[in-house]
């Protein structure tokens, strides 16, 4: 007697041409643009290709880079998180009030109240079950005005040696230590969101929020920690801009950096609705973003034209991920 088996094996079709141009646009546009963009002011830009110029660009585009990397993980969820930017002005007068107790201390607490924040907007969107955009939008508000309160108003100067010096000053191999630290931080997150059991969980909450409950997955726990994460690295971009201008300024640190955040994570390829992240492509569209306002400036252009620039790339990225959806 002979026992005959078969297998079915699973054939997954191929893309075509549509699906693969659009998957091509989706992941690799912003790549090529901020290449273009680089070899244009190589040739056309007075100065550019100097190493004052690329120092000045990672110092700048450090605390972008981690605030859009936050970004990048609660848009993954179908989120936002639009009190990025009043989390940094909370964390720079934090370091202010704490720097008696030293330099370390003062920026360990900047951070740990940041991530505080995080929690508590987490909470209120997996328990309570509030519209994340209502949530972040109340803590915009009443955090850069707790941040404004606690500072009166002043801005408050910073050592001119030690930690925030270092920060605001130090060059690694001639690249500024804050951008080898945002480099650090987007690898770790990177290798979270793809290598992880918690970066599953985040995929799938955004992908399909009713299935990730009904299987078990800790939905809220994962909420929690994304927003947990997302404030902390505002809290410590907020440290590295008050390194960076050497003192503490929660008038001035964080102003509409959360529009930026934004604009990095969708240029980058990370849907609004959530199911995927780029941290990738949020990198580098931080960086495009950076590089273009520096044209501007370097070229003697009107400064809200590039404001105006930034919204119509936002409305092509958008334009590209919904082709893509319809190509599928």
């Amino acid at each position: 007697m002979s026992v005959t088996t078969t297998t079915t094996s699973v054939v997954i079709p191929e893309r075509t041409p549509r699906e693969k141009l659009a998957h091509f646009a989706r992941t690799s546009t912003v790549y090529i643009a901020l290449v273009v963009l680089i070899v244009y002011n190589l040739v056309a830009t007075s100065g550019f290709a100097t190493v004052a110029t690329l120092q000045n660009v990672l110092f700048a585009v450090a605390p972008i880079v981690l605030i859009a990397v936050g970004q990048t993980l609660a848009i993954g969820t179908g989120g936002i998180d639009l009190s990025v930017g009043s989390v940094m002005s909370l964390s720079s007068a934090m370091i202010a009030l704490y720097l008696g107790y030293g330099e370390v201390v003062a920026l360990l607490t900047g951070v740990l109240v940041a991530a505080a924040l995080g929690v508590l907007n987490g909470t209120m969107i997996a328990y309570l079950r509030i519209n994340p955009l209502i949530t972040s939008l109340g803590l915009l508000v009443a955090v850069r005005g707790l941040a404004q309160a606690l500072s009166g108003g002043a801005r408050s100067p910073l050592p001119g040696d030690g930690l925030f010096e270092w920060l605001g000053n130090a060059v690694l191999f001639g690249i500024p230590a804050v951008a080898l630290i945002a480099v650090v931080v987007a690898a770790a997150m990177w290798l979270l969101v793809k290598k992880t059991t918690f970066g599953r969980y985040a995929l799938f909450a955004g992908s399909n929020r009713a299935a990730a409950h009904l299987t078990g997955t800790p939905r809220n726990r994962t909420l929690i920690a994304i927003y947990a994460l997302s404030a902390g690295l505002a809290g410590l971009a907020g440290a590295f801009v008050s390194a960076r201008i050497g003192a503490s300024d929660p008038s001035f640190i964080g102003i509409h950096l959360e529009l930026t955040a934004i604009a990095a994570v969708v240029i980058g390829g990370t849907p609004l609705v959530g199911g995927r992240i780029n941290i990738g492509g949020t990198v580098a569209a931080a960086v495009f973003l950076q590089v273009l306002d520096t044209t501007f400036i370097m070229n003697n252009l009107d400064f809200a034209y590039a404001q105006v620039l930034k919204a119509v790339l936002i409305v092509v990225a958008l334009f590209l991920q919904r082709a893509g959806k319809d190509a599928r």
